[in-house]
C-alpha cells in the first residue's frame, strides 16, 4: 500500500495533497518497508535522502519530520494518537502529537527538526499543559544532536515543563519507541479532554 493511501486510511484526510508526505514516499513508498530496521536508522536514513535530494524549505523540513514520526508510531503500533490537538482549558496552544494511557495520563509529545531557540516554545506549551493536566507527561523530540542541552537545563531545573528530550540521532530515542510501543492507548472517542485535533489510529 502506497504511504499517502496509508495515512488516508488511518484518517489523515488528503495526504495525497501533502508536498512532505510525497517527498517521503518518493523515497519509502511502504510505511512496512524494512520493518526490523531501528526507528532512528528510519527517521534519519529517508531525512537525509530528501535533504540530499530535494533539498526541501524549512517549513517542508518540519512537516517532514512531523510525518516521520507518525510513520514510527505506526510501524510500532504506537496508537491511536491526536496530531496537532488542543486540549481541554489550554487555550492557543496546539501540540503535536498526544496520546492517553489507559490511566487518561496525556503523553504530549513535541517535534522540532532543530532546538536552538525552538525548546524555549516547547517548554511554555508544556508548563501550560501541565497547569491543567498536572499529570501529563512532556516529551520533546528534535532531530538535531542539541538534546545534551537542553537535557543538562532539565536537570538543573532551569526547565521543569519538559520532562524529557531525545534525539532521532541517538539510540534513547530507539529506548524511548521501544517503551511507548509496549503501552496500551485509549481510543480517542472515549476521552474528552480533546477540543480539536486529527484522531489517527
Amino acid at each position: 500500500m502506497r504511504l499517502t493511501e496509508f495515512f488516508e486510511k488511518k484518517g489523515k484526510k488528503k495526504a495525497s495533497k501533502s508536498k512532505a508526505l510525497l517527498l517521503i514516499e518518493k523515497v519509502w513508498p511502504d510505511i512496512h518497508h524494512k520493518k526490523n530496521i531501528r526507528p532512528s536508522m528510519f527517521v534519519n536514513e529517508i531525512f537525509e535522502t530528501i535533504e540530499k535530494k530535494f533539498n526541501p524549505g524549512n517549513s517542508v523540513r518540519g512537516s517532514i519530520f512531523e510525518y516521520l514520526i507518525m510513520c514510527v508510531f505506526f510501524r510500532e503500533n504506537i496508537e491511536p494518537f491526536f496530531c496537532q490537538a488542543n486540549l481541554s482549558f489550554v487555550p492557543n496552544v496546539v501540540f503535536d502529537f498526544t496520546l492517553f494511557d489507559l490511566n487518561k495520563k496525556p503523553i504530549i509529545i513535541s517535534v522540532k527538526t532543530s532546538s536552538r531557540e525552538r525548546y524555549k516554545q516547547v517548554e511554555l506549551e508544556s508548563l501550560a499543559a501541565k497547569s491543567v493536566h498536572r499529570n501529563a507527561r512532556c516529551i520533546y523530540i528534535t532531530y538535531d544532536d542539541d538534546g545534551a542541552m537542553i537535557e543538562k537545563k532539565i536537570q538543573t531545573r532551569e526547565i521543569t515543563g519538559i520532562d524529557e528530550v531525545y534525539t532521532t540521532q541517538n539510540k534513547e530515542f530507539d529506548t524511548l519507541i521501544k517503551e511507548l510501543s509496549k503501552k496500551n492507548y485509549l481510543n480517542p472517542e472515549s476521552v474528552k479532554i480533546v477540543k480539536t485535533g486529527i484522531h489517527l489510529g
